[in-house]
């Protein structure tokens, strides 16, 4: 073992400059990680909703029974050993799960430098046997005491699977969005209807009952079908969907809070505000603020 060692050591040429080494900008430390796990359709797709809109990434890894995840409007059919980077603030749920019975992963963490993970958008992750012994080891290490040497671990772990994933995607083709067919697919039609309703009538606070109407349907039967394939209420979906508009609009330094607020139906700027704090945990001008500082 130490010959090969020494054997390298001594191809080794002397450096040109003795101050200017090897370094990268790109490199991926995350922080603040958590590790949890779903285990059923109804929680894996009730939770998603109830998580109204923040700044953390989301890894999702699927590892057992295959679904589809939906970011932004746009569907991604996801099989086993298959993940999905979520980026902050993107509008995400899940449907057409082949089972109730699930096993899905989501490590979620934060970034000083977010740039470093636009090679991950819009990417299907295809886990290879070096990143599942890396999540194992992920977990078996977040599983146990927490402290300061564990933390490194994980922290550093997680910082290697994820560059790891990252140098796999590069120059790999981008796979492209689900066409999946079942049996179920008027799910992911009934939502697109939706939010193709709610961007025409954006201007104004659409009830369960407009949208009921819009659709042809009796807001019961609307609001019942929703909970069916979703497992949350058609109502709590539209507070997560106008939280999310809510924050696009916000990132464009051209609009002002009072254009906001019209933008999204609010007849007033406080009514507005105080939908946003409730749904943020901040005002829309403290979001405002802090999102022009990165």
């Amino acid at each position: 073992m130490r010959l090969p060692l020494i054997q390298n050591a001594l191809e080794l040429r002397q450096p040109e400059d003795y101050f200017k080494g090897r370094s990268s900008v790109d490199i991926c430390i995350p922080s603040n990680i958590i590790l949890f796990s779903r285990r059923t359709s109804n929680e894996l797709q009730r939770r998603s909703f109830d998580s109204y809109p923040h700044h953390r990434f989301v890894l999702v890894f699927n590892l057992m029974t295959e679904g589809t995840i939906s970011i932004d409007g746009i569907q991604w059919r996801l099989s086993p050993e298959q993940g999905f980077l979520i980026f902050p603030y993107q509008f995400h749920y899940y449907s057409e799960l082949a089972d109730p019975n699930i096993v899905w992963l989501l490590v979620t963490f934060e970034l000083e430098n977010p740039v470093v993970m636009e090679s991950f958008r819009n990417r299907v992750i295809s886990l290879d046997s070096g990143s599942i012994e890396q999540l194992n080891t992920m977990i078996e290490n977040y599983r146990s005491q927490d402290t300061p040497r564990a933390n490194r671990r994980i922290i550093l772990e997680t910082a290697m699977l994820i560059n790891h994933l990252r140098e796999q995607l590069k120059g790999g083709p981008k796979v492209a969005i689900s066409q999946h067919q079942t049996s179920a697919r008027t799910s992911t039609e009934l939502i697109n209807a939706i939010q193709e309703y709610l961007a025409k009538n954006s201007d104004s606070l659409q009830s369960v009952s407009d949208i009921a109407r819009a659709l042809h349907m009796s807001e019961s039967n609307l609001r019942a079908y929703f909970r069916q394939h979703f497992n949350i209420s058609l109502g709590a979906y539209l507070k997560n969907y106008r939280a999310h508009q809510a924050i696009l609009y916000l990132q464009n330094p051209n609009l002002s809070l009072t254009d906001i607020a019209f933008e999204l139906g609010f007849t007033t700027l406080s009514a507005f505000s105080r939908f946003f704090s409730n749904s943020i945990g901040e005002s829309p001008r403290a979001y405002r603020k802090r999102f022009q500082t990165r």
